[in-house]
């Protein structure tokens, strides 16, 4: 399953959008409004987040290309997904992001979570588009 948002413009340089999504602080004031709980793993590089009907998805940093690219796979063993950023520099003071999500799941899995999951995905891209 493969959810790819519009681009969307940030008002900060390609380095600062990098570093604001490196810190999982910040991923707060990204969720939806119905977010149940949001927690910053132990490590702090990752994160657990409740929304609306989907069960709790996990985010766990895996690799980033500064200051280009961040990428968060699942915590879960039993899920395999990853969440890709890109990060394009347009001039000194913005960026365009793009978020990738691809997730293998069995059939079942992705007619229940497709429409909840793209909502999810294409809600952090209009969030991060307000910053």
């Amino acid at each position: 399953m493969k959810v790819n948002t519009n681009k969307v413009r940030l008002s900060k340089n390609q380095q600062d959008a990098f570093e604001f999504l490196l810190n999982m602080e910040n991923y707060k004031q990204l969720m939806p409004t119905d977010t149940k709980s949001f927690e910053i793993h132990e490590s702090g590089k990752g994160f657990t987040v409740g929304v609306g009907a989907l069960p709790k998805v996990g985010m766990r940093l895996k690799e980033t290309t500064e200051p280009s690219q961040i990428v968060f796979e699942s915590p879960a063993p039993a899920f395999d997904y990853t969440l890709t950023i890109n990060i394009e520099a347009i001039d000194e003071n913005t960026s365009d992001v793009q978020l990738d999500f691809d997730g293998k799941f069995n059939m079942m899995i992705e007619m229940m979570a497709k429409k909840p999951l793209t909502s999810f995905i294409e809600t952090i891209a209009e969030n991060l588009g307000k910053l």
